[in-house]
């Protein structure tokens, strides 16, 4: 049994609660599980944030966590900025735009400080605080491979760096695109220029490269032509945790069909369409209309907002917002709505990436309806599981609507997921493990290759 050291470097970890931490938390306990030394670097739990006390008691016990605090400089410039009169912009989010003496859209000065120290995200300073922390730690047991996750993506510097003072190989795991990401915005083409650079010298450096979707593997092959050492391992569910759980039923709104959608709403996944087409909904099938509810577990950015254009379209009696679900509690919840809801972002361009709550969708066997593109990540997953789902375009409301009507019409006879279909089976994350255990072998292959390369080299100028 392998007793191999491997230092995983992810800030989404428990005791955080969110999509972000299953990956990582899945994966250690694995790696665990198939004899390996794990620790992890991780940062200190900011109080804002969720977190799950019942996710940190599934962490192995002989796991070595080591958390560095964050010194967020974006809390004094938010600070700063409100006194100058100006909201303070997140670091990913569209920068403002002030409007020049001769009609050109131009990026506030304090926007562009924002964007300048929010490259490639806001956790920048964490890099030397957990270096430091890391290099302390571990004098003496040094891991023999560094892994490291993002978002964000300072994560990949902080492995990249430990990697280099360990002597040992570094692999990269892209939950999301990094360069090409929708959701992210810049200030000015040479942020962008910035960012990019960094990206290329993360993936020239690492010894081998994971991403979480097919699509995300071949945007990152298109931009770097000719690499060979990039696979992808998909998210996945815990099959553990779902074991002790209440059949899947449906019937969580009696008399009606209840839609529901696990996870958070936010930028490009505003869910304003989704509105819109409830109200055409009403328009056209007033019964209907009654019989539905749309359920929102999760958080919503700009709620107050969400809700108030549920108003104004005269809809807001289909809905339930009851907020955010421990990790368990959500599950289980699951497994009580009649159809599960996944939202794509609302792009022009068919998106790279699928939420992890679609995985889990696979192991609460009910039916689902996505909205998004044709061609995109999350219908090309759905379709290698194997299972039935409903699809329309996330910005089209007609589209929307049609579909909301035809899964109502069908609830009772839309057929679940069976988790036995080997389609399905294959995105649990005992089996994903393994594959990331493969990955770590040939990182490990590749390094004993380049010793006796290096040795040659030096004897030769020598």
């Amino acid at each position: 049994m392998s007793r191999r050291h491997v230092l995983l470097v992810s800030w989404w970890f428990p005791p955080l609660a969110g999509g972000g931490v299953h990956r990582p938390l899945q994966f250690t306990r694995h790696l665990v599980r198939r004899g390996f030394r794990v620790s992890v670097l991780t940062g200190v739990p900011p109080r804002t944030e969720r977190q799950d006390a019942e996710l940190l008691a599934q962490l192995p016990r002989e796991v070595r966590v080591v958390r560095a605090p964050l010194i967020d400089p974006f809390r004094a410039w938010a600070w700063l900025k409100a006194r100058g009169g100006v909201g303070a912009t997140p670091a990913i989010a569209p920068a403002i735009a002030a409007v020049s003496a001769n009609g050109a859209a131009r990026p506030r000065w304090q926007d562009l400080v924002t964007e300048a120290i929010a490259l490639p995200d806001r956790f920048l300073p964490w890099l030397p605080l957990a270096v430091a922390r890391a290099a302390l730690a571990w004098r003496g047991d040094e891991p023999e491979l560094v892994f490291s996750t993002s978002p964000p993506h300072t994560m990949h510097l902080v492995g990249k760096a430990l990697a280099g003072l360990f002597h040992c190989p570094h692999v990269v795991d892209f939950r999301d695109p990094w360069m090409g990401n929708p959701f992210r915005r810049y200030a000015r083409e040479r942020f962008r220029q910035i960012d990019a650079a960094l990206e290329r010298r993360v993936a020239a450096g690492a010894t081998q490269v994971v991403l979480n979707t097919p699509a995300l593997e071949r945007q990152f092959r298109a931009r770097y032509p000719g690499f060979d050492r990039a696979r992808t391992i998909c998210n996945g569910f815990d099959p553990d945790a779902f074991a002790n759980l209440p059949p899947p039923t449906g019937g969580a709104f009696p008399g009606g069909v209840e839609i529901a959608h696990f996870g958070q709403l936010y930028g490009l996944r505003s869910g304003k369409f989704l509105l819109q087409a409830l109200a055409r909904v009403k328009k056209l099938d007033a019964a209907l209309f009654a019989r539905l509810r749309l359920t929102f577990i999760g958080s919503i950015d700009g709620e107050a907002g969400f809700r108030a254009q549920a108003v104004a379209l005269g809809i807001e009696s289909a809905l339930s917002i009851p907020g955010a679900l421990p990790h368990a509690q959500s599950l289980r919840r699951q497994r009580q709505a009649d159809v599960l809801l996944l939202l794509g972002p609302e792009n022009r361009e068919p998106e790279v990436q699928v939420p992890g709550k679609l995985y889990e969708y696979f192991a609460a066997e009910r039916p689902i309806l996505t909205l998004s593109r044709a061609g995109g990540a999350i219908a090309e997953i759905l379709d290698l599981a194997g299972v039935e789902y409903e699809r329309a375009e996330p910005d089209d409301p007609e589209a929307i609507a049609a579909a909301l009507v035809r899964v109502a019409a069908r609830v009772g006879s839309l057929p679940g997921n069976d988790l036995a279909q080997a389609s399905t089976s294959k995105f649990r994350y005992d089996r994903l493990g393994d594959q990331l255990i493969e990955v770590f072998e040939a990182a490990w292959s590749a390094a004993a290759r380049a010793v006796p390369a290096t040795l040659a080299a030096s004897a030769a100028e020598r």
